[in-house]
C-alpha cells in the first residue's frame, strides 16, 4: 500500500479558489437600494397629491406601481425624478384612477410643500357648522361654585365647523382645532351667525372680540392642517397611524414604531 503525505495546512496562506468563477458564486453583487424594484422601498405609494385630470387640478392617493400584462413593473425607478421612467395609479376622492408618469406626481408634491417638505393649508373662510349630542345644551351652560356664584362652563365639545382651504377644498374639523389656530375668525362667525350665546361660545367670544386688536397685533400669521410632508399624511397618534394603515392597505407606520 502506497501512503502519500498530507500538505500542512497553513492558516496564513491564501491560496485563492480552486475555480475563478467561485468567488462569484459565493459573494453575489448586491443591488443599490434606489435600484431595487419593489414598492414596499416606493416613496410616492399612499402620497396625497394635487394633479392635473380632465383640464382641472383634482386631489388624489398614489395608490401602487402599474404592471404589464405580464406582472412586471412599468418603468424603471431612479432616485432622480427626471430619470424616473415608472408609472403609477392614482385614485381620486370621487373613485376614478389614472395613470401618471413619476415625473409629473414629484413635480407636483415638491410644488405644493414648503422648504421642509411639510404641505401647509390656509383658511380661506369657515362655511358651515354642526353640533351634536355631546354639546352642552343653554339650560346646563353654567357652572355654580362654592361660593355660590354662576360661571359660564368652558368647553368646546360637540361641535364642528366646516372650513374652505385655499386649495379650493373643505373639511369637517372640531370646535378646538379651529379656535386654536383661527381664534377670532371663528369669534366672527359666531357673532354672525347668531351663536354667542351658546356656551361652547359665551366664555370666550366677548372677551376676544373685546380684545380684538391687542390679538391681532399679538398673533403671527398661522397656518392649519400642517399634517402632510412630501404628500405623506402624517399621524398625530397610534390610533390615526392604524386607521392610515388600513386606510392605504399598508404597514408602513406601524412598522416604524415597532422598530
Amino acid at each position: 500500500m502506497h501512503w502519500e503525505k498530507s500538505p500542512t495546512y497553513d492558516p496564513y496562506k491564501d491560496d485563492g479558489p480552486e475555480h475563478p468563477d467561485e468567488t462569484k458564486k459565493a459573494m453575489p453583487e448586491l443591488e443599490e437600494a434606489d435600484e431595487i424594484q419593489h414598492e414596499a422601498y416606493d416613496r410616492y405609494i399612499t402620497a396625497r397629491v394635487c394633479v392635473p385630470k380632465g383640464g382641472e387640478m383634482s386631489y388624489g392617493t398614489v395608490m401602487n406601481r402599474k404592471r404589464r400584462i405580464d406582472g412586471q413593473l412599468q418603468g424603471h425607478s431612479n432616485a432622480n425624478p427626471i430619470l424616473d421612467t415608472s408609472i403609477y395609479e392614482v385614485e381620486f376622492d370621487d373613485g376614478s384612477t389614472e395613470a401618471y408618469l413619476a415625473n409629473i406626481i414629484a413635480e407636483h408634491i415638491y410644488s405644493q410643500v414648503d422648504g421642509e417638505g411639510y404641505t401647509q393649508y390656509m383658511l380661506n373662510e369657515i362655511v358651515d357648522h354642526k353640533k351634536d349630542s355631546m354639546a352642552v345644551s343653554k339650560e346646563d351652560g353654567l357652572i355654580t361654585t362654592k361660593a355660590g356664584r354662576k360661571l359660564p362652563k368652558r368647553t368646546t365639545i360637540g361641535w364642528q365647523f366646516l372650513c374652505q382651504w385655499n386649495d379650493g377644498t373643505t373639511s369637517w374639523h372640531p370646535l378646538k382645532d379651529v379656535k386654536e389656530s383661527h381664534l377670532l375668525q371663528v369669534a366672527q362667525y359666531a357673532i354672525n351667525n347668531g351663536l354667542a350665546e351658546e356656551p361652547v361660545f359665551a366664555w370666550w367670544v366677548p372677551h376676544t372680540v373685546k380684545k380684538r386688536d391687542r390679538i391681532i397685533k399679538a398673533m403671527k400669521k398661522r397656518y392649519f392642517r400642517i399634517h402632510q410632508k412630501y404628500g405623506i399624511e402624517i399621524p398625530k397618534n397610534v390610533q390615526e397611524a392604524q386607521a392610515l394603515d388600513t386606510k392605504t392597505g399598508t404597514t408602513f407606520w406601524m412598522d416604524v414604531m415597532r422598530k
